[in-house]
């Protein structure tokens, strides 16, 4: 099968995540005994137990504390706290150790003996690649191992620590005036996350272990018009973008990972109430974690062996812009030189281009070549310091300007590009209150006769677009949105809570006019009838030999917390959690797999027109199909079956019903091939044919002889059990000699089976028989 690729943005997506408490101890762990008496001696800890196990747990234990977590801080630099502002602002606990030197020499300290400092006070462990021992946290950085170890801070550092700004004496210079400034709502990753979570509902998508989804479903979501169309209001263009928006859902929660499942689905429906107001917040701190996108080069590809370094760097250039006041700008030049004279490599894509302690760093920059392009012209290749800032503008102006962070403009005398940070920006960044609510007008949609809904940004808000999103259909997103109601988004906003009436009204209070009553009237309509139907994502059936089993098995139920089963008939149960099932209670006679071809299941009895069902390679479709055409027979009648058989009988009143209900033969002898792997019965087709308008009646004569039309006829009767016992010695394929004292019993019969019956003296067989005596036998001389 062909499967296509579903990036992780934390790697190793079969990994299972670790808490960031049980991270911090597993680190200490790795600790030798000196270390840790050493870091329990410089926290005042007094007795410390033995054992590194028991002694790493103290050590946590006691900086959950927040006193503890003070005094352990208490004097620390603002060079040491911008290393924890880096993890509080990220909301990170765990960072490779050269990807915070990266991040922090883009805020011109040097992290050669900032990580030592956090580590001696034990607000950070050291975990070195595959377990090895950490004999000194301080020195570990000086090691070559040091450039890959992790540092994990323990969560009560990252929870106290306030954000601070990098201070440098000559920062990045500002502008003298900025025109044409502009700003987004904010609502765009909104919205297209609204419309990932709404596909998702529609129709979950499939995953192996590893995180990678199978190219239907991959297709499906980047071929999406919503998910993978253009921004109207857009600076830098966001690359990948159907996979950027799914990877933030997930981050973001709306999307989940089925318990015990390979399938992702959706949040439910009461994620938007809860979470809708702050998304724009939560989405822009996730996406500074977002390890494996790059603002140009798109989502990373599975298997990569680079680890990209420029989303480290991301909460570094947002910390540098907040120290600009509130009405100062900067263009993307200046900024961009200013973190090259910080940091050369900060606009490195990935590690393996930025040089490690003791190695030689790159040269500078060389003058721009001249290349030819095109039809013979030469194209000047952009210079190093020009590639910075194109870096830095696909940063600033891509992703964070659509989530609101930054504002952008032009410089009055040079017409440069120029940001600002936004105040959604300071709050993301803990440097400022909440954003204050941006002014929205009331009657901003119209709802159209054919169910679209026509909506302007200006009047949405985040809270708007999550109880839109609920009940309607996401169909085009730019400077104007569409949405649709359907029958199908109405049943999820049902399936949601939310009543009919409490959408037409959210509907009429943001229309100008009145909604049109073909609309209101669908809306009832389509809740009237799921209000008929009860629909279940997934469940577990269990299906009981007889009612009898069934009532015995919900009086020993046990009651817990868990969903109670729903009786569906009379031998069938519903359980929505099949967590709770007393499976021990239960002799299983079988599973069925339903993706798998119908399997033959029934048995024809000798006299044709007795079905017998084998429960234990049974389904659920097979009664359905059975009722159609046969009538089931109580438990201990006909002939002894065992306990997981049930057994029906083919009648005449039983084939009338089924062909008013539209069965014929035609459909009834493919049936009969592959539930019971053989033809139509004999005894069946006779019924069958005693129904034909146009079946001509049975004759005799003397010796009375019964000639049938054909000989599937006469087999049937030589089968049902009403009438082989009548019939005497077979002459032909169409004929049989009928006893004399069985003559009225074998009228009777045929005439309850339908079929008529002349035994008048002048019939006169259609096919006479003709006697002839046979030839004597010669004599032996």
């Amino acid at each position: 099968m062909v499967m296509a690729e579903f990036e992780n943005v934390r790697g190793e997506p079969s990994a299972v995540e670790v808490a960031p408490r049980e991270a911090y101890r597993l680190a200490l762990r790795s600790y030798d005994g000196a270390a840790l008496a050493a870091l329990a001696l410089s926290l005042g800890l007094t007795d410390p137990p033995s054992g590194r196990a028991t002694l790493a747990a103290r050590i946590a234990d006691h900086l959950e504390e927040a006193r503890s977590v003070e005094r352990a801080a208490l004097g620390l630099p603002p060079e040491v706290r911008l290393a924890l502002t880096l993890m509080a602002v990220t909301e990170t606990h765990a960072w490779p150790v050269r990807a915070l030197r990266h991040a922090l020499r883009v805020l011109g300290v040097a992290a050669d003996w900032v990580v030592p400092a956090l580590a001696e006070r034990g607000l950070v462990a050291v975990a070195l690649e595959k377990g090895s021992m950490v004999r000194d946290p301080s020195a570990v950085f000086e090691t070559p191992e040091g450039a890959s170890a992790t540092v994990h801070a323990h969560p009560a550092a990252v929870a106290s620590a306030r954000s601070v700004l990098p201070v440098s004496d000559d920062g990045p210079i500002r502008c003298e005036a900025v025109v044409r400034p502009r700003e987004t709502d904010g609502l765009e990753p909104v919205i297209r996350l609204s419309a990932v979570w709404q596909r998702v509902v529609d129709a979950p998508l499939r995953q192996t272990q590893q995180g990678i989804l199978y190219k239907r479903d991959r297709d499906r979501i980047e071929d999406d018009a919503v998910l993978a169309g253009p921004i109207a209001d857009a600076i830098e263009p966001i690359p990948d973008m159907a996979s950027f928006w799914l990877v933030l859902a997930r981050e973001v929660g709306l999307l989940e990972s089925a318990a015990g499942s390979e399938r992702i689905t959706a949040a439910p429906p009461s994620y938007w109430p809860d979470n809708a107001l702050h998304l724009p917040r939560m989405v822009s701190l996730r996406w500074l974690t977002l390890r494996q996108w790059h603002e140009q080069g798109g989502m990373q590809r599975e298997g990569a062996s680079a680890e990209l370094a420029l989303p480290y760097v991301r909460p570094s250039i947002l910390l540098w812009l907040a120290t600009l006041g509130e009405d100062e700008w900067v263009t993307i030049a200046d900024l961009s030189t200013f973190l090259r004279s910080l940091s050369p490599h900060w606009a490195a894509a990935s590690f393996l281009e930025i040089p490690g302690p003791g190695q030689v760093a790159e040269p500078a920059a060389t003058p721009p070549k001249r290349i030819k392009k095109g039809r013979g012209k030469d194209q000047d290749e952009p210079t190093p310091e020009e590639a910075d800032a194109a870096t830095l503008a696909a940063v600033l102006l891509g992703a964070a300007y659509q989530f609101g962070l930054v504002r952008a403009g032009e410089e009055a005398v040079t017409s440069r590009r120029a940001v600002q940070i936004t105040p959604l920006g300071r709050y993301v960044l803990n440097l400022g209150p909440p954003p204050p609510p941006r002014g929205v007008f009331e009657h901003f949609l119209f709802v159209q006769p054919s169910f679209e809904v026509i909506a302007y940004r200006q009047g949405l808000t985040a809270a708007l677009v999550g109880q839109f999103s609920r009940f309607t259909f996401w169909s085009q997103v730019g400077a104007a949105l569409a949405m649709r109601l359907t029958p199908e988004s109405v049943y999820r906003g049902l399936e949601g809570g939310l009543m009919p009436e409490a959408m037409l009204d959210l509907l009429a209070r943001h229309s100008p006019r009145a909604l049109p009553a073909g609309v209101s009237e669908a809306v009832k309509t389509w809740s009237g009838r799921r209000d008929r139907v009860t629909y279940h994502a997934a469940a577990t059936l269990v299906e009981f030999a007889s009612p009898a089993d069934l009532d015995a098995a919900l009086r020993d139920w046990p009651i817990g917390d868990g969903p109670v089963p729903v009786r569906v008939s009379d031998r069938i149960v519903l359980v929505e959690d099949e967590v709770p099932i007393p499976w021990p209670r239960f002799r299983m006679t079988g599973s069925r797999n339903y993706r798998l071809p119908a399997e033959a299941c029934v048995e024809v009895e000798p006299d044709g027109v007795t079905l017998t069902l084998d429960l234990a390679r049974s389904d659920l479709l097979v009664d359905a199909e059975l009722a159609r055409f046969a009538d089931e027979t109580p438990p201990g009648m006909g002939a002894t079956s065992a306990p997981t058989r049930r057994r029906f009988v083919v009648s005449a009143a039983s084939l009338a019903r089924a062909e008013a209900s539209g069965l014929t033969a035609s459909s009834l002898s493919p049936w009969y091939e592959r539930r019971t792997g053989a033809d139509l019965p004999p005894a069946v087709r006779l019924l069958l044919t005693a129904r034909g308008p146009n079946t001509p009646p049975l004759t005799t004569s003397r010796p009375l002889v019964l000639h049938a039309p054909n000989a599937e006829l006469l087999d049937g009767m030589a089968q049902h059990p009403e009438t082989r016992e009548l019939l005497g010695a077979r002459l032909g394929p169409t004929s049989v000699v009928i006893p004399d004292a069985a003559l009225d019993s074998f009228r009777r019969a045929v005439e309850r089976l339908g079929l008529s019956f002349d035994d008048s003296p002048t019939a006169a067989p259609p096919f006479p028989i003709e006697a002839k005596p046979l030839a004597p036998r010669p004599k032996p001389r």
